[in-house]
């Protein structure tokens, strides 16, 4: 859990900021600070050569420094930074002391679900583009938390989609970054090529299956050498689960 402890406190800080902004503190928005919003500004940046909406420089600006980042290190983003992801995997650790057994979702149902994130993506980007709005701000559990509601939710429909999030949450592991994130959409080609990433010694691995116990993701490293998969935060959860020394590691390796 030693990892844990130092991922927490950075997401901590980082969530603590993003409540200030949201709180109407400092001297931008906590929206300034959404990286999905540089996907949702490059329309009109291409055909009117000016941000959408209250779209700015800052998201497109953290939306490359992510993808760099994920060309670096694959989802560390995810697993260290993002709000909604602390607060999901929190909702997992809080609910799992609650869930004797907790429902599992089958694996072939699982791999298609993951699929629905790019459907998200693709829908979100297409209205965005068609209105020159954020449609996505009515549907996105990240501005309706921090904004309280505010400008750009659509009342009844908001809430439910949120109350759907939060149960779905407290159902399945990380819910909504698996199924429904459409940033998480965006890095998944780079997050694949990521150069730093967890490696297995297979000559020492015992097979256990604790590492995929640990994920967060549900994934299996004791059955990858290298774990290449889309959907690795590089969160360590796994590394520091393993009963074996040295099997899990953190490498640069292509």
């Amino acid at each position: 859990m030693k990892t844990r402890y130092l991922r927490y406190s950075l997401m901590s800080i980082l969530l603590a900021g993003v409540v200030y902004l949201a709180l109407g503190f400092g001297t931008r928005r906590f929206e300034d600070f959404c990286p999905f919003g540089g996907m949702e500004s490059l329309w009109g940046l291409w055909r009117q050569g000016e941000f959408s909406c209250t779209l700015g420089p800052l998201n497109l600006a953290l939306l490359i420094g992510i993808l760099v980042l994920a060309l670096v290190a694959k989802k560390a983003f995810c697993g260290w930074a993002c709000p909604i992801g602390f607060l999901s995997e929190l909702g997992m650790r809080l609910t799992g002391l609650v869930w004797h057994k907790r429902p599992a979702v089958p694996a072939h149902t699982d791999r298609w679900l993951r699929l629905l994130r790019y459907a998200v993506f693709a829908l979100a980007l297409y209205f965005t583009y068609k209105t020159g709005e954020l449609i996505l701000r009515g549907y996105d559990p990240f501005f309706l938390i921090f904004s309280g509601f505010g400008h750009g939710s659509i009342g009844l429909v908001s809430w439910i989609v949120l109350i759907a999030t939060v149960i779905g949450v407290l159902l399945v592991p990380m819910f909504f970054c698996r199924y429904l994130c459409p940033l998480g959409a965006t890095f998944d080609p780079f997050s694949r090529l990521g150069f730093i990433k967890v490696v297995r010694n297979d000559n020492h691995c015992t097979q256990c299956g604790a590492c995929q116990l640990a994920c967060p993701q549900d994934l299996a490293p004791f059955k990858m050498n290298k774990i290449r998969h889309r959907d690795c935060t590089n969160c360590l959860e796994c590394v520091d689960a393993c009963p074996e020394k040295d099997v899990l590691q953190l490498k640069a390796t292509l």
